[in-house]
């Protein structure tokens, strides 16, 4: 009977994934067995988004809409710094939202795509407007105007028209990229593609300047993107003049895309060698200008050479093993293998002292961490809005721009470009934003009158206030040069950058909110936020209820590991410490397994207890 009814359970959840809430609560009137269904489903959408344990005495429809309520914040580029609109969307987890010259798309956690007018988006503020639902889209694009384009889950890249028609470009597509005129299309597998005379195809670049629906078929609309047959494209950036295209190995290609070549069906890219050996993560593209962020690692000693063993030693105080290790010939690999064993250190380095033996152990753990060097941002092409961080231009060649200054640890997780304009977004929550160079100036030089004019009209007073001497400004001159290379580099960053974290959050607002998503429009900046209601927290989730009085007193990571190792109520096998890895998204290991000195303490995310969460550090839930 219980297995029927799983079996059931599975077959409706099948079916929910294509319901919104409301339809969802009103299935479940049908049956007492499909209410159950409901909550179950509701349950599980809650525990994926890593909520497991609400009090089931509150419907789960209700703590979903309150937990998870969204709000989208508005800046117009033309007005004060300060959100001049301020929305709900959906109710429900987003993923992106996107406002285009023609639709507005927003994509939920469940992939489910809202599309509607931008126009009726923008400005049907206090209801909700009219929007077409499309089901399991892996990714969408606005930025073509008068068309959408979307991706499936199953691979089917499609264009919807401002008549809703829509047409099949193309299948088994990977990701694609879009910009004003062009996509960019990547395949899973290389394959044959009618339009194109070539047996296999990567990627390929799609005209979308005048589409129709009748046109779409034309074999003169598609070429194909030429790479090196050793090259996966990971990250495509598209300007209103060339495309350049990430690989796996971390270089960087470009081709041109110059709408009158249109009888050529191939197009040729060209590595850029500026990029080589800069370790080049991401890049991104506005309409003319583009960006490239790059973040070397440090070699693990497990990658060391003899000689680079050799100077890590001299370093590190141990200088007096170094002919050791050179006459041996041992490398880093090997090396941090053996010599953290009490009999290697003995026997091989005759290294006897207790104390030197145990700094040696720790010096290789710390040296096996993983560990990278500061963000360098790159940038090229127009900047004539100072979007770029650097002095206005029409044409910048390839050069090192300046970051905002972010917090220790902290890590930049979207960099989004805009018109503009260019946000980041970092892990801690910060959001920063170029400055308008052109307002800039507007701003300054208005300043400078209004001085000049109060100046002016407190001359005219009789001058109440004393003017300062002339060696009075000879000593602030002096203090201004001596100034810390550090302190002026930190001014420079902040005239390009402006920290804008705080602005989307009313002074009486009591909430906590966290920004996840932004995006970057014509005219309008949207700024997503998580929303989290402390008291309603609370009441929903009885653990969270438990650290109610002792939430300020939240132990970190360190004091949390100290914990269970040395605490002798705890038996350790019982742990699991979850982890968030850069590339691979959260990990879990046994506690046994943990070793600490490889993973940085911001990046433990929680730990578990038999299976039940005890610490977590989003939700600052603490039980042990």
């Amino acid at each position: 009977m219980q297995q029927s009814q799983l079996l059931t359970f599975d077959v409706f959840r099948g079916i929910a994934h294509f319901l919104s809430i409301k339809e969802l609560l009103n299935v479940q009137s049908v049956s007492k067995q499909m209410m159950e269904n409901v909550q179950l489903a509701l349950k599980a959408l809650l525990a994926s988004i890593g909520f497991n344990s609400p009090n089931t005495t509150t419907p789960y429809n209700i703590i979903f809409r309150t937990i998870f309520g969204r709000e989208t914040y508005f800046w117009s580029f033309d007005e004060s710094v300060k959100p001049f609109k301020r929305r709900h969307i959906l109710g429900m987890p987003v993923k992106s939202i996107q406002i285009g010259l023609t639709y507005t798309g927003i994509l939920t956690i469940q992939n489910r795509m809202y599309v509607c007018l931008s126009q009726e988006y923008q400005e049907v503020i206090n209801q909700k407007p009219n929007f077409i639902i499309k089901f399991q889209v892996k990714q969408f694009s606005t930025a073509s105007k008068g068309k959408l384009i979307y991706l499936k889950e199953n691979g089917d890249l499609i264009v919807m028209f401002e008549n809703l028609e829509e047409y099949l470009i193309a299948q088994n597509v990977e990701f694609f990229e879009t910009s004003y005129f062009q996509l960019v299309a990547i395949f899973t597998n290389p394959q044959k593609i009618p339009q194109l005379p070539f047996e296999q195809t990567r990627a390929i670049l799609y005209q979308l300047q005048d589409l129709s629906p009748q046109n779409c078929d034309q074999a003169l609309r598609y070429k194909q993107i030429i790479l090196p047959d050793n090259e996966n494209i990971m990250q495509i950036a598209m300007g209103s003049n060339a495309i350049y295209y990430l690989t796996k190995t971390q270089k960087v290609y470009s081709s041109d895309t110059k709408y009158e070549q249109v009888f050529d069906p191939i197009i040729k890219t060209v590595q850029q060698n500026y990029f080589d050996k800069r370790s080049i993560i991401s890049i991104y593209s506005g309409l003319n200008y583009f960006l490239a962020l790059g973040r070397e690692n440090i070699k693990s000693i497990k990658e060391w050479t003899n000689e680079e063993l050799q100077v890590w030693l001299n370093k590190i105080g141990f200088s007096d093993y170094v002919n050791i290790v050179k006459y041996n010939e041992f490398t880093g690999l090997e090396f941090s293998t053996q010599a953290v064993h009490q009999d290697f250190q003995i026997n091989t380095l005759g290294l006897t002292n207790a104390e030197l033996q145990i700094k040696l152990s720790t010096e290789i753990t710390r040296a096996m961490e993983l560990q990278y060097k500061d963000y360098q941002l790159f940038g090229w092409g127009k900047n004539d809005y100072g979007q770029l961080a650097v002095p206005l231009s029409n044409n910048i060649q390839f050069t090192k721009v300046s970051l905002p200054n972010l917090e220790e640890d902290d890590e930049i997780i979207q960099i989004e470009c805009g018109w503009k304009n260019v946000a980041i977004l970092t892990h801690s929550g910060k959001l920063y934003l170029t400055e308008n160079q052109q307002k800039q100036i507007k701003r300054e030089k208005d300043i400078q009158q209004q001085q000049q004019q109060q100046q002016q009209q407190q001359q005219d007073e009789g001058g109440k206030k004393r003017k300062k001497s002339r060696q009075e400004q000879k000593d602030i001159k002096d203090q201004k040069e001596q100034k810390e290379p550090a302190q002026q580099l930190q001014q420079q960053q902040s005239k390009y950058w402006s920290d804008i974290s705080k602005i989307f959050v009313k002074s009486n607002d009591k909430r906590e909110y966290r920004h996840y998503y932004v995006n970057l429009s014509k005219d309008y900046l949207v700024v997503v936020c998580s929303i989290f209601d402390k008291k309603t927290m609370l009441n929903y989730f009885p653990e969270m209820l438990e650290q109610k009085e002792t939430q300020k007193k939240f132990k970190p990571t360190l004091q949390v590991i100290d914990r269970i190792l040395w605490d002798v109520k705890f038996n350790k096998e019982d742990f699991v410490v979850g982890y968030e890895d850069r590339f691979l998204g959260i990990m879990e290991v046994p506690f046994t397994d943990f070793i600490n000195s490889q993973v940085k303490s911001h990046r433990v995310q929680y730990f578990k207890q038999k299976g039940k969460i005890v610490w977590d550090r989003p939700r600052r839930l603490d039980l042990l």
